[in-house]
């Protein structure tokens, strides 16, 4: 290769091991140009096929595996390769992986059954299938490549005896000479020293080694563990060793395996000191040349925690997001978990805050070992802000890896964890380390405070009898009131009064424990969610209907339970109750029945409560749901609603509908009465008789009258302006026994009389009118009575006096 080409590997950010199955990414630069080389690894061969596009380019690659491995893999994107994991549906295990070239990128598949470091022959022929593949990803040409004829012949290699093989390897990955001197021993030992994290014992290895063989082939891996060692170590006082050294190892060796690692040690060192400008080209370095790499992965953390502390936070976020959601390497997702757990705790979001730190604890537990009096110092920070729950926890994985009791955070890892626990309300945790803190502290008066903090468990008292625990509680509630531990008992008593069925007792402590615990204790709902499904399945609606009155929405039940209990408020007539559940409900209901069912009730509640306006809206909303017959009466609802407002045109538009569904009903009575009335007032004599009838006719039907004689006598008013006086006076004679009052009974006597004298009969006539007279009660029909009695009586003298 030519001077010109630069060749660097790096470790990309895929590396997935599911069963037997290996995924990795290995990148490098060839010639000013980025290629990348996707690695699959199984323990049983499996196939990979090529497919082309009309310029015989590349277009896709297939792998198919038969292991269940779908939901172990997700879609990836990388600077070349989009990688797509599918199944097939034909109840089979197998998946697949889709593996296409990004937009301006090439692939090309090599199987790579056969190792060319093994000792095992390598044979002429390619199978169909594999356990290893290989996809190389490049631009325009693919690397390492020219076009000149090979001199050399493709046919299989044997080797009697003696095959070949690779030795030990550097950090390089290059062979290492058997035959070099001591230094390769001493390289080794600070290899291992580097691999044991015992930084400062490796670089005085380091010193020693560069004294003793100044020129050793080793001094690029040397220098490189120098400067990890010195990272590792974080000493304010070798950054500035760190970076004059890091800057000379990257002049010296701009294309080693290692440089995405030193850019970051850079730029991390510069931003610790302050120098963001001079961190900023280093972060920019890697985000540019190194996308994906481990490093930059990290480099994208950092830079975010630097900018979140400068105060530039808007993209922070993404920035730990996207490394969350590109890394398939566990220490980076865990570092990318805890950062974003602590920007939401900064941005007080609790629950986002702990899913993020329980992730780390469920799937890396191990990661907060790492830096114990780091992760303490963090845990510290969310408790502050009253988060207990996972702190608690991650304390306790952390105080367990402490083997040492003379270890400085022994005690106050201990003394937090007990705490937290206790917070948490994982008050056995929280017992077991309070009684091993009285055992370890020494100081009387830590000891006198870690007992007050046990002793405040008792109201967690852990009887089984529930009896005793009730009087536990009793006492606790005696002996502290006005303390909030006279508040907690409360709260346990009725939880225990709960747990022993004892609903009748919680209710009888509502005013206390509301006043104690605040509005809606969960404790009193649940009992009172008991009580009223008891009161409903014994049929007692007044019960229930008491309950709800109280307590309404709140009351946690089942949609059909919650409807069984607005009929019985609506039976009771607590229209308030039945309202806010009815409103509630049809706004939260899930599916055009259970819709139905709560705005037909709404419908009815707001008529009920003469609220004409959303009766109507509701109404007309179950109309246009109508599936149950047994809501037919919405119509109903829609008619009486819009005529009590007076919108009359809208509410005879909807009658022949009504009459559709309600025909000859008994709550049509209602309607012809109200239809009627609008007649009466418009004089419309056609519609007075049409209303009328019916109205009488279901009145006699259903043996109803009290809108007699009122609608007789609409009628009769109607017949009398068309002079229909024989039909008039039949129907009063019918009329005259449903009179309800005076007042009433002298307007059909004076009608009567009326009518006889239209009809030539004077003597029936002045008879009514005597009947009238006759009756006690005061009234301007009565006077008219009198009147036209007197007149019909002149009339007869004078006729019989003109008589010969």
């Amino acid at each position: 290769m030519k001077n010109k080409n630069h060749l660097v590997f790096l470790l990309l950010f895929i590396a997935n091991s599911f069963f037997g199955l290996e995924f990795y990414i290995n990148s490098g630069r060839e010639e000013n140009r980025n290629f990348a080389v996707l690695n699959l690894i199984d323990n049983v061969p499996f196939a990979c096929v090529e497919s082309y596009d009309r310029a015989s380019e590349v277009s896709e690659i297939i792998c198919g595996f038969d292991s269940p491995l779908l939901s172990r893999f997700q879609r990836s994107e990388t600077l070349f390769f989009s990688i797509v994991p599918e199944s097939l549906e034909d109840n089979t295990q197998r998946f697949f992986l889709k593996i296409k070239p990004k937009n301006g990128k090439k692939i090309k598949l090599y199987n790579t059954e056969f190792s060319l470091i093994s000792n095992q022959p390598i044979p002429q022929e390619h199978n169909e299938k594999s356990k290893r593949w290989q996809i190389l990803g490049y631009e325009n040409k693919i690397p390492f490549l020219n076009d000149q004829p090979s001199n050399g012949l493709n046919f299989p290699i044997f080797f009697e005896e003696h095959l070949p093989r690779v030795g030990a390897l550097d950090v390089q990955m290059r062979p290492m000479n058997n035959e070099v001197g001591a230094d390769k021993d001493s390289f080794l030992h600070i290899q291992s020293l580097i691999a044991e994290e015992s930084y400062t014992e490796a670089l005085n290895a380091i010193e020693e080694m560069l004294a003793l063989y100044p020129d050793t082939i080793f001094k690029r891996d040397i220098l490189y563990f120098k400067i990890a060692a010195l990272d590792s170590l974080g000493k304010e006082e070798d950054y500035e060793d760190t970076m004059i050294l890091a800057k000379a190892w990257l002049e010296a060796y701009p294309t080693d395996v290692h440089v995405p690692q030193i850019l970051f040690i850079l730029a991390k060192t510069y931003a610790k000191m302050n120098f963001f400008e001079e961190a900023k080209y280093y972060y920019d370095r890697l985000f540019s040349e190194y996308k994906g790499d481990k490093y930059e992965l990290l480099a994208r953390l950092d830079y975010g925690e630097n900018l979140y502390i400068r105060g530039d936070r808007k993209v922070v976020l993404n920035m730990y997001e996207s490394t969350l959601n590109e890394t398939t390497d566990l220490e980076i997702a865990s570092l990318a978990s805890i950062l974003l757990g602590d920007y939401y705790r900064k941005a007080e979001n609790k629950t986002e805050a702990q899913r993020h730190l329980k992730s780390v604890l469920d799937a890396n537990p191990k990661y907060f070992l790492k830096d114990i009096p780091k992760y303490y110092n963090l845990l510290q920070g969310w408790a502050e802000v009253g988060i207990v729950d996972v702190p608690s926890q991650v304390a306790e994985v952390m105080f367990e890896a402490l083997e040492d009791k003379d270890d400085p955070l022994y005690l106050p890892l201990l003394k937090s964890m007990a705490i937290w626990f206790d917070k948490a309300g994982n008050l056995k945790k929280a017992h077991q380390y309070y009684q091993l803190l009285l055992k370890e502290t020494e100081s009387e008066a830590e000891r006198r405070e870690v007992k007050n903090l046990d002793d405040n468990l008792l109201l967690n008292y852990n009887e089984d009898n529930a009896t005793k625990r009730l009087e536990h509680y009793d006492y606790v509630m005696e002996n502290y009131q006005g303390k909030e531990e006279a508040k907690m008992a409360l709260e346990k008593k009725a939880e225990t009064l709960y747990e022993t069925g004892n609903y009748q007792e919680i209710f009888a402590l509502r005013e206390e424990l509301e006043r104690q615990l605040g509005e809606n204790p969960a404790v009193l709902l649940n009992a009172l969610s008991a009580l009223t499904r008891d009161s409903l399945k014994a049929q007692n609606c007044k019960e229930a209907a008491y309950y709800g009155s109280l307590y309404a929405e709140r009351i946690p039940l089942q949609s059909n339970e919650k409807l069984q209990m607005l009929d019985c408020l609506r039976e009771n007539k607590q229209y308030n109750a039945a309202q806010k559940i009815a409103q509630i409900e049809s706004q939260n209901a899930k599916t055009a029945t259970d819709k139905e069912d709560w705005l037909y009730r709404l419908a009815w509640v707001e008529y009920e409560m003469q609220d004409y306006p959303k009766a109507a809206l509701a109404a007309r909303d179950t109309l246009s749901l109508l599936s149950n017959p047994a809501y037919n009466d919405s119509a109903w609802i829609l008619f009486m609603s819009l005529s009590k407002q007076g919108r009359w045109e809208e509410a005879f538009k909807i009658l022949p509908m009504l009459e559709d569904k309600l025909k000859d009903s008994n709550p049509m009575i209602e309607v012809y009465k109200e239809a009627l009335q609008r007649s009466l007032a418009n004089k419309d004599d056609t519609a007075i008789k049409v209303y009328a009838g019916k109205l009488m006719a279901l009145q006699k039907r259903y043996e109803r009258f009290e809108y007699s004689p009122w609608v007789e006598l609409g009628m009769i008013e109607a017949l009398n302006r068309e002079g229909k006086f024989q039909e008039s006076l039949d129907l009063l004679k019918n009329v005259e026994s449903r009179a309800n009052s005076g007042n009433e009974q002298i307007q059909i006597y004076y009608l009567q009389g009326y009518l006889n004298d239209k009809l030539g009969n004077k003597n029936a006539a002045i008879e009514s009118y005597n009947r009238c007279e006759a009756v006690q009660a005061e009234s301007p029909w009565k006077n008219l009575c009198i009147d036209a009695k007197n007149l019909l009586e002149t009339q007869n003298v004078s006729q019989t006096q003109g008589q010969p």
